[in-house]
């Protein structure tokens, strides 16, 4: 074998070994970075609580909610305002609801998020007054900035507020809506900062239907939705395929451009076609083995804050005999104070 061979063969192989090193290297630095910047931490979980989804099961908004804060320990709740609710006649702003359950918060050191706008969490959506039906896109568009003036003039100090949610995932098409428009929800941005410079605006998107960036640029922080199924009526249930790594990830690259990223919207209540009182109308079920599965779903997506999805049900079942969920949330909230 010539000299210019065996020197050739050896110096292949210190290219190999270095190339095995560096690859080595990265691995080992991949891997630590996931266990200190992915690893699964400590929880900060809250609900999300909808008077108008307490009324429809014949609950007092205000009872359901005290029950939340006192038996469960919720410490953080993202309570939708409903328009409809609040301008009830043209001009004629109603505060008393949100004021009471805001004191309720204040009384027992929970921290809640204002979701405000003309499309807030459940169905169907977009809570429009009556006397708005059929108005043109102007006539509604002026009519939300005045409904927002007068919330955020009159919420703003409230000592629960820590942060506003501006619409509910505005630019995703779903409900009974008007189309969703980017510049609406600019001005609706621009307006509640206006008026309060001090606390946050969250925006939100799906989770698994939406890209998330697209609200990264204009929001403090991002809230996204975390489904694990869902049912379509022609094809019935229907898993969502993501792993924890598609939220980690995602969740990695989204707080390059916003403060943080959150969880606004933790399914943990069956999927409804119908009236939740009626048996029929349950399409899939939602079990404590489901609830548990899905908190080690999003333990491993290393997403700290959460917001769960279902409260009044649960609530709804331990009144009508059925504690399950309402214990296992108990259990929940307890081990991650």
């Amino acid at each position: 074998m010539s000299k210019h061979y065996k020197h050739r063969v050896r110096g292949l192989r210190e290219v190999a070994a270095f190339l095995a090193l560096v690859l080595t290297t990265g691995i080992s630095v991949a891997l630590l970075v996931a266990v200190i910047v992915l690893r699964p931490g400590g929880q900060e979980l809250g609900v999300t609580f909808s008077t108008q989804y307490a009324r429809s099961l014949w609950m007092s908004p205000e009872e359901a909610f005290t029950a939340m804060v006192q038996d469960l320990g919720v410490k953080r709740a993202r309570i939708p305002v409903y328009w409809n609710d609040i301008e009830q006649a043209s001009g004629v702003w109603n505060f008393s609801e949100i004021d009471s359950l805001m004191a309720i918060a204040a009384e027992h050191d929970v921290e809640v998020t204002l979701a405000i706008g003309m499309k807030v969490p459940r169905w169907p959506e977009c809570f429009i007054p009556s006397s708005l039906r059929g108005a043109s896109e102007e006539v509604l568009n002026a009519a939300v900035y005045r409904y927002i003036q007068a919330m955020v003039a009159h919420a703003k100090q409230y000592s629960a507020l820590v942060r506003w949610q501006v619409e509910n995932e505005a630019l995703f098409p779903y409900g009974n809506c008007p189309a969703p428009s980017l510049e609406r929800l600019r001005k609706e941005i621009d307006l509640v900062r206006a008026l309060d410079s001090t606390h946050p605006v969250l925006l939100t998107v799906s989770g698994e239907q939406e890209p998330w960036l697209d609200m990264a640029s204009m929001a403090d922080v991002v809230g996204v939705s975390m489904y694990r199924f869902a049912y379509n009526d022609v094809l019935g249930p229907v898993a969502f395929p993501y792993p924890p790594l598609y939220y980690r990830v995602h969740a990695m690259i989204t707080r390059l451009f916003a403060d943080d990223v959150i969880i606004s919207e933790l399914q943990m209540e069956p999927w409804f076609t119908g009236n939740p009182q009626e048996a029929w109308s349950v399409a899939i079920p939602f079990t404590e083995k489901d609830f548990v599965q899905h908190m080690e779903f999003v333990r491993q997506t290393g997403i700290r804050e959460a917001f769960l999805w279902g409260a009044e049900w649960w609530y709804y079942q331990k009144l009508h005999g059925d504690p399950s969920l309402w214990n296992v949330a108990k259990d929940v909230f307890f081990e991650s104070r």
